[in-house]
């Protein structure tokens, strides 16, 4: 009987301590889970890409004192492969790895995690391929994918000269970041496509006429106190009626991509822009620049456009635009009458000839 109640007293003095155990770390259990709420709710208030990028690094040269180097790669869908887009350092070091390592390729590879106690030891890795032992030391490492599912977005990578910097906790600790991140990144990847589906015409890709006057009203405030010039190209393609009628309209759209590249390809200098202001029109903006170098776009334009064959269903296809251009502020310092002069001068083109550009 005795023997029975000293099992039950040592089975409960087992169960106190254990309990006991449990709330000495309940606090700190605590202190995490808030510290991941405060981390949840600063991503969240991220909706930038740069912002996202540039918070994941600063993070984690916070969090892990013990990393030597940290290194944020995002996935690039279309290549398949990793970029390097921020890095700590608190060596002197050039970190060389712009399209990730070996350890990086795995973990993008398998999606998972990584931790290496020393690289001089684990097997899966030949220490002397890896860049991060060469050149800086690197034994210690830690890496996690930012995914959701199969969908990878990124790989944040942070090394130690030290081996066994890192212990389980600092591995789990930078896996619950990553998974933070991705929700966050996919947010904002979300975020991207609302607003580009709200500011570009679908079928072009180019900007919607109220976004592109929006965005022409700033360049002429920046304009008025930089004492710089502002040129606007109305352009039309001659005849277009006639390219649905005779061809169809997949022809008529497959013009106006094409167009659309042109202008692309040709406003490459930041700031300048165009839309797609209704049908077969199309306005164009160029920042800082001069009557001339307006001018000269709008026939470097024109003259491509002439030169331009489409083949379709063994069909050689051409057309022609006519165009118009106006100047801010030689033409006029209101952006409705500036547009509308661009306007009557494009009208100017097509009733004496097509093909041409007035000014």
């Amino acid at each position: 009987m005795i023997d029975d109640y000293e099992e039950k007293i040592n089975i409960l003095t087992e169960t106190i301590h254990a309990n006991q155990k449990i709330l000495l770390e309940l606090p700190e259990k605590e202190k995490k889970v808030c510290f991941l709420s405060d981390l949840s709710n600063e991503f969240i208030a991220l909706s930038r890409r740069e912002d996202i990028y540039d918070y994941i690094i600063n993070i984690c040269a916070k969090l892990f004192p013990e990393s030597a180097n940290g290194m944020l790669f995002i996935f690039q869908k279309n290549k398949s492969a990793l970029s390097l887009a921020r890095s700590f350092k608190n060596q002197k070091f050039v970190i060389k790895e712009k399209y990730g390592d070996v350890i990086d390729k795995w973990v993008m590879k398998h999606n998972q995690s990584i931790a290496i106690d020393d690289l001089t030891r684990d097997f899966r890795f030949g220490y002397d391929s890896v860049t991060a032992f060469q050149e800086r030391g690197s034994r210690c490492f830690i890496a996690s994918p930012i995914s959701i599912g199969e969908r990878l977005y990124g790989i944040v990578r942070l090394e130690s000269t030290l081996a066994g910097a890192f212990n389980v906790g600092s591995s789990r600790l930078l896996y619950s970041i990553c998974n933070l991140a991705a929700v966050v990144m996919e947010r904002a990847e979300l975020f991207e496509i609302i607003e580009e589906l709200a500011t570009k015409d679908a079928l072009t890709g180019l900007f919607l006429r109220e976004y592109f006057l929006g965005r022409l009203k700033v360049e002429i405030k920046r304009a008025r106190i930089k004492k710089s010039a502002v040129g606007l190209i109305m352009i039309d393609i001659d005849d277009f009626k006639n390219i649905n009628d005779t061809y169809g309209h997949i022809v008529g759209d497959l013009v106006l991509k094409k167009l659309a590249r042109v202008f692309v390809k040709t406003l490459a200098q930041p700031g300048n822009m165009a839309c797609r202001f209704g049908g077969e029109e199309f306005l164009l903006m160029l920042v800082e620049t001069d009557r001339q170098d307006t001018i000269s776009v709008a026939e470097k334009i024109r003259k491509e456009v002439e030169e331009m064959v489409i083949s379709f269903r063994r069909k050689q296809i051409r057309f022609a635009i006519s165009g118009g251009c106006a100047f801010y502020p030689e033409d006029s310092t209101d952006i409705l009458d500036l547009v509308e002069k661009a306007d009557s001068l494009l009208y100017k083109a097509k009733t004496t000839g097509k093909n041409k550009i007035c000014f």
